[in-house]
């Protein structure tokens, strides 16, 4: 009897292994929109353990371990160096995501760790939490969110000292044909580009279709004949590559 018990209770622990769940983290001062995201990520990620922190120390504890993601919020200017160096040390393989007030009025100190690719992710407030939770689900994947605000201040300088290109208007149906610059080889048509745009703000492909009346099959085709024709590999990419004139590049041509 109590071997067999013995037994049953091993298989228990052994399960409990491998039922072991990967960590998202958020290190944030506690304020009722921390509770409220983390309770959002909880609600959406129930296959991942979240864990709240309120100290950077608690980055250095041992029991952390497989984390997927740490999500940083209200993080002191003056400390944010450490903070990354000891993520980067401790935890190499987790994403890093920062939830911002105003992607505009990022402390240029912190834009610096973005534009270095140390953060793989900068999500504003103003985010649709749908959105927001999206643009999560793509940092634990690997890949990078950015939105098109931060990604214009990270842009190339001219010798003058502008930024280029000069400031515009984010929608496409806004701008002059003559006012884009060519990307790529091949020729963007017009609906390309009215998706190339909402990608630069950030926008996520079923948010995309939504708002264009395409399936989010179609968005996708679109999406990889943009990267395809502007030789990127993701969006970071061809919002940055959107927001400064290639020095190759011919005259403005598009198609429709």
């Amino acid at each position: 009897m109590y071997r067999t018990g013995s037994s049953l209770s091993d298989f228990e622990d052994n399960n409990k292994v491998l039922a072991k769940k990967t960590k998202i983290v958020m290190l944030a001062r506690a304020d009722l929109l921390a509770e409220c995201l983390t309770q959002a990520i909880s609600t959406r990620f129930q296959g991942h353990e979240v864990v709240s922190l309120s100290e950077a120390d608690s980055l250095l504890d041992g029991n952390l371990e497989d984390v997927a993601l740490i999500m940083l919020y209200r993080i002191p200017a003056s400390t944010f160096p450490s903070v990354i160096r000891t993520i980067h040390e401790f935890h190499p393989r987790a994403s890093i995501g920062l939830v911002v007030e105003n992607a505009d009025e990022l402390d240029s100190s912190i834009a610096g760790f973005v534009d270095e690719g140390l953060i793989h992710g900068v999500l504003p407030l103003n985010l649709h939490l749908d959105v927001c939770l999206t643009a999560i689900d793509l940092l634990m994947k690997g890949g990078e969110h950015f939105p098109a605000a931060l990604l214009r201040r990270l842009a190339p300088r001219s010798p003058t000292g502008s930024t280029l290109p000069a400031q515009r208007d984010t929608c496409a149906e806004a701008m002059a044909p003559a006012q884009k610059s060519d990307i790529g080889r091949g020729l963007l048509t017009t609906r390309e580009i009215q998706i190339l745009d909402l990608i630069c703000m950030g926008t996520q492909n079923k948010i995309i279709a939504d708002r264009l009346g395409l399936s989010e099959n179609t968005v996708k085709v679109h999406v990889r004949n943009i990267y395809k024709k502007m030789n990127v590999r993701n969006r970071t990419e061809a919002a940055s590559r959107y927001f400064r004139h290639d020095g190759d590049a011919g005259p403005p041509r598009w198609r429709n």
